[in-house]
C-alpha cells in the first residue's frame, strides 16, 4: 500500500507510542517492500519467505519503525538502509563462523576459504554500494555526477579526505551536516584554512566521503583511510 507522508508518519508515531495494531498494519503492508530488498542479496531459487535473510529484513524493519525521526529521509529510505545494514553484519558474522569451521575442521581447504570470503565479499560491497547510493540520493547527487566531480589529482583527492574527516569529527560541523544535509561552510572555513573555491569545486564529493565516515560502511571506510594516509596541499 502506498501511504502519503503525513499519513505514514501518524502511523509511525502510533506504532512507536505502543499500538501493536498499527505496527502489525505497516509490517504487513511493506512484506513486499523487504522482500524486495532481500531479493537483492541472497543466491538459490529457495522461496525467499523462508530464508534467514528474510527474517532479518523483517526484524530490521520493525527496527525501522522505533528509530526512524522524521526529517530529511523518508521512512522508506531510512528502512531500506537499516535492512541493509543489518543483512551486511549478517553476512559478516556468516562469513566469520564459516571461516572459523573451515579452519578446525580442515586446514588445507584454503582454496574454498577463499572462495567463500570472496562471495561473501561481493555481496558486502553491493549491499553498501546499494545504501551509499541511496544515501547520495536523498543529497540530491546521483553517481554519474560523483564521477564528474571526483577531483582528477590525488593531492585533492586527499585533501578532500582531510577536510569531510574535519567536518565528521567536529560535533558542530558534524551537527551542521546531519540537519540540514549541507557543508558548513562558513564554520569549516573559520577552523582550518582551506581555499573556498576548492570546498565549492569539490562539493558533491565531500558530502559523499561525509556520509561515508558516518556510515557503517566499512569497506568504503577502508578505502577512504587508505586515500587519506597521502599528502596534498590545497587545490
Amino acid at each position: 500500500m502506498d501511504y502519503k507522508k503525513d499519513q505514514i508518519n501518524a502511523m509511525l508515531r502510533e506504532a512507536q507510542s505502543g499500538n501493536s495494531e498499527i505496527r502489525e498494519k505497516l509490517i504487513g503492508d511493506h512484506l513486499i517492500f523487504v522482500k524486495k530488498i532481500v531479493s537483492k542479496y541472497v543466491t538459490g531459487y529457495e522461496d525467499i519467505s523462508s530464508r534467514e535473510e528474510y527474517s532479518i529484513g523483517l526484524i530490521a524493519f520493525n527496527e525501522a519503525i522505533d528509530s526512524y525521526k522524521p526529517g530529511l529521509r523518508s521512512f522508506r529510505s531510512f528502512a531500506a538502509d537499516v535492512i541493509r545494514r543489518r543483512l551486511i553484519d549478517y553476512h559478516r558474522s556468516q562469513r566469520r563462523h564459516k571461516r572459523n569451521t573451515f579452519y578446525l575442521a580442515d586446514l588445507h581447504r584454503s582454496q574454498e576459504l577463499a572462495e567463500h570470503d570472496a562471495a561473501g565479499e561481493q555481496v558486502e560491497v553491493g549491499l553498501e554500494m546499494e545504501s551509499f547510493l541511496a544515501r547520495l540520493s536523498e543529497h540530491g547527487i546521483d553517481l554519474r555526477e560523483l564521477i564528474k566531480e571526483t577531483p582528477k589529482h590525488a593531492d585533492s583527492r586527499v585533501l578532500c579526505v582531510r577536510i569531510a574527516k574535519t567536518i565528521t569529527g567536529d560535533p558542530q560541523l558534524r551537527g551542521h551536516f546531519q540537519k540540514y544535509g549541507s557543508l558548513p561552510l562558513k564554520m569549516l572555513l573559520e577552523r582550518i584554512g582551506v581555499n573556498v573555491k576548492t570546498v565549492e569545486r569539490h562539493r558533491k564529493y565531500i558530502i559523499a566521503l561525509c556520509l561515508i565516515l558516518l556510515s557503517d560502511l566499512d569497506v568504503m571506510k577502508g578505502y577512504i583511510e587508505q586515500l587519506g594516509k597521502g599528502g596534498g596541499k590545497d587545490a
